[in-house]
Formats: structure tokens, sequence, C-alpha cells
């Protein structure tokens, strides 16, 4: 696979973020570790699927949404929208160190996850707003034009994963995730098997955006990003479909009109996009 990052980049900055991004319990896991360990865990992290959670994904991840925040919208008054966001609290995380006055909103559908979320970040002092209620309904909540960025952390395959479990009837709301998961994985091998994959989720998933538009501001950014996780391939996620979800997702999006996609440097295309909405 390609590189998700430049380890010659993060390894002599590691625990400077460490030390910003972590809480004091977890930046003590971190100066647990050799730095021969944390060179090794960040490696297996950039180069390789991932394999387990450690603090040094917590500290790399939330390190690399706070350059995405401060690039894009350095002011303290960022309101984000998080779609998708199961119990990840990588973005809650960096708000509350990089725009504690900011308001962070996540609209997610899966109710175990919410409460899981809730109890990560109920410290953290941060204007958090969860929303229980599909994505596509967004705008009924929020109103038109009221948020700087939107975020996919991870999402865009679980957005395309609870669309096909959707058209099936498979419960994505109240059941486990992680318990679901390999009847997902059994949808997508079908939908590559017979090439109707594009056929099933584009629609919907250029809906949802069209949707999400309602509620950006005009030149305000959706910002997306992937990588693998080995067991998702080691319960037989189509291994191609898995390392190119960006591209297959680019393909799509040009499409969309009211937005265009922007470099950001420092990002590699293969893992991110970036979305402007237009203007006009």
């Amino acid at each position: 696979m390609k590189p998700l990052d430049d380890c010659l980049k993060w390894l002599p900055i590691l625990k400077e973020c460490a030390h910003t991004y972590l809480n004091e319990s977890e930046y003590d896991q971190f100066e647990s570790l050799s730095s021969e360990e944390v060179a090794i865990q960040l490696v297996n992290l950039l180069e390789k699927p991932i394999m387990s959670f450690t603090v040094v994904n917590d500290v790399y991840f939330r390190a690399r949404w706070a350059e995405v925040l401060q690039t894009l919208h350095p002011e303290q008054d960022l309101t984000l929208l998080e779609v998708a966001t199961g119990d990840a609290d990588m973005i809650p995380q960096v708000m509350a160190r990089t725009h504690l006055n900011g308001r962070y909103i996540t609209a997610n559908m899966n109710k175990s996850l919410n409460a899981s979320l809730l109890r990560k970040t109920e410290n953290l002092g941060l204007n958090l707003e969860v929303i229980e209620d599909d994505a596509a309904h967004i705008a009924e909540h929020l109103g038109h034009n009221a948020v700087d960025i939107i975020a996919f952390q991870h999402a865009i395959n679980d957005v395309i994963q609870a669309i096909l479990c959707d058209r099936v009837g498979i419960d994505t709301t109240f059941s486990d995730w992680m318990e679901t998961l390999p009847r997902m994985i059994e949808i997508l091998q079908q939908e590559i098997v017979q090439n109707t994959l594009e056929l099933h989720a584009k629609e919907p998933f250029l809906q949802l955006i069209d949707t999400l538009l309602q509620v950006l501001k005009p030149n305000g950014i959706i910002a997306m990003n992937h990588y693998m996780f080995q067991l998702d391939l080691d319960w037989g996620y189509p291994p191609a479909l898995f390392e190119h979800m960006v591209p297959l997702t680019r393909k799509w999006l040009r499409e969309v009109t009211e937005c265009e996609e922007i470099a950001v440097d420092g990002f590699d295309p293969q893992w991110w996009i970036f979305l402007q909405k237009k203007s006009s």
C-alpha cells in the first residue's frame, strides 16, 4: 500500500505532539514507550493496514486533524460537522485544544456508538452536540450555511456500507456495528463480483453530499480521509476497494457541481479529499 504519511516528518515531532494532544494518562502511556517502540508503531501505522489501536495512533491522527483544522479555519469560531463519527473522538479531542470556543456537531444514527462517544468526550469542555438522525436530514436540524467544515474522518466506507445495508434491509441504527461488519463485507464482496457498487451506492452517496452542501457555508470545506484496517481485510473486505476508496469516491464527486476539489499541501490525494463549496 502507499504510505499514509511520511515517517521522517512525524517521528522527530511526535513527542511534542503527544504533549499537546494527549491527556495526562495518555501522555504517561506514551512516555512509557521506548523510542524504538514509538518508531516501530509509527511505521506500522503509516505503512501498513492498521492492526491495533495504540497511543501512537492517537497522537498521529489528532495531530494530523489539527493540521487540517488550523489550515482550513485557523479562527477560533469554527463550527464543524462530522458525519458517521461512530465513537471515534479524534476531532473533538483536537478541537478542545485548538478551537475550544468552537462548536462540534456529529450526525450519527447508531445509538450505542453515540453513547460511547459522549463518554469519551464528557470532560473536554467543548460545545458538543450529537444529532441522532440520518445525515440526510441534517438541514432540518442546522439550517442552511451553518458550518465551516464537514469532516468525513474514515467515514467514506462507513457511509457506503450503510447505504448498501439500508438497500437490503439490514439495521445499522440499533445494531452493534462490529457484529454487523461481516455481513457488510459479504455485501461488498457481492457488489464487486457483480460490478454493481456504483449502480447501488453512487446516487445515494451524491444525494448525501448535496444535502450536506446545504448546511455548509459558501467557501466552506468538506474534508475526507481514509485508511485501512487489517481486521477488515482479514474478514474479506475487497482489498482493491479498501485501498482505493478515495480515488473511487473522487470519481463520483466530480459530478457534483456546487463544489470543487482543492489541493492542500502535504495531504496525499490517495488518502484525502478536500472539496470547497463554491461561493455562488
